[in-house]
């Protein structure tokens, strides 16, 4: 089989999801270990015999709805490639929304401290794109901070990010922060446990997704321990229903702002603390 060929079979294979011919071009980019122009300047080149099998193993495998970052072992988030793998979420459109509003926010100076951050996407594409920043990452899961490790060593931010095992910040010294320079940035589990969402996620790690109470009580959590500090400004990622639950639930220190996605709804909320005397 030719390249187009290939393409061509693969595609008939994978209708039904999203994107069947992106899939099968980015699959066989993986195999042949080219890029995409490459498989529109030599469509009619033949494909090996052994290329060919793992190109189908990847397509079926793909069929049956295993996410293509895991396949691929990367996404592209922020113009970034960031490694990820079953123990990381696969990073999404809503997180960079996020993630470029932190930048647009944060000054030199200032410190980032991400929790949950699973495969480090947000501290990297926010150090990668604005300097004089340290930031701190923390995350539950020991196999997710190994990734973060990985793509934090490939970007060389080793002495810019530091790492720590924690249940949210109970291993965090808050103490040590500068409230005044202090941007946090989370995104937690929110998806409500009785929500059935796409067939893909049933191979990400659930313990990356769903959060009793409505999706809030992590968030809660959070916000609670961050009360005595008080953080110039927070920066979630959730639903919009959400969103006022947890402003309501932070104190009246803070002002509520949020930001809409392509598709014109609400998936980030930043509470930013008020000048002093002030009140919502």
């Amino acid at each position: 089989m030719t390249i187009k060929e290939s393409i061509y079979w693969a595609v008939r294979q994978l209708i039904g999801l999203e994107s069947p011919r992106l899939d099968s071009e980015l699959l066989l980019c993986h195999v042949l270990k080219v890029d995409q122009s490459y498989l529109i300047t030599h469509d009619y080149e033949p494909v090996s015999f052994f290329k060919q099998r793992a190109f189908k193993k990847l397509v079926e495998k793909r069929k049956t709805r295993v996410p293509l970052a895991y396949i691929l072992g990367e996404k592209e988030f922020f113009g970034l490639s960031i490694k990820v793998n079953k123990n990381v979420l696969v990073p999404r459109p809503d997180t960079e929304i996020l993630t470029e509003n932190v930048i647009s926010y944060l000054k030199p100076g200032d410190t980032l401290l991400d929790v949950g951050t699973g495969s480090g996407c947000i501290p990297i594409a926010v150090l990668m794109n604005q300097k004089g920043v340290a930031a701190v990452a923390t995350d539950i899961s020991h196999k997710a901070l190994a990734v973060a490790r990985q793509n934090i060593r490939h970007y060389k931010l080793e002495s810019h990010i530091k790492l720590i095992h924690s249940n949210l910040l109970e291993s965090v010294s808050l103490e040590l922060f500068d409230p005044n320079s202090l941007v946090v940035t989370a995104n937690l589990p929110y998806v409500p446990m009785d929500y059935q969402i796409n067939d893909e996620a049933q191979y990400e790690p659930g313990l990356a997704l769903y959060s009793k109470n409505n999706g809030v009580e992590l968030y809660q959590k959070l916000l609670d321990q961050l009360a005595p500090i008080k953080p110039r400004a927070i920066f979630l990622e959730c639903y919009a229903f959400q969103m006022a639950i947890l402003a309501e639930h932070s104190d009246h220190f803070y002002t509520f702002k949020r930001s809409e996605n392509m598709l014109g709804k609400a998936r980030m909320m930043m509470l930013e603390r008020l000048p002093a005397g002030g009140s919502r």
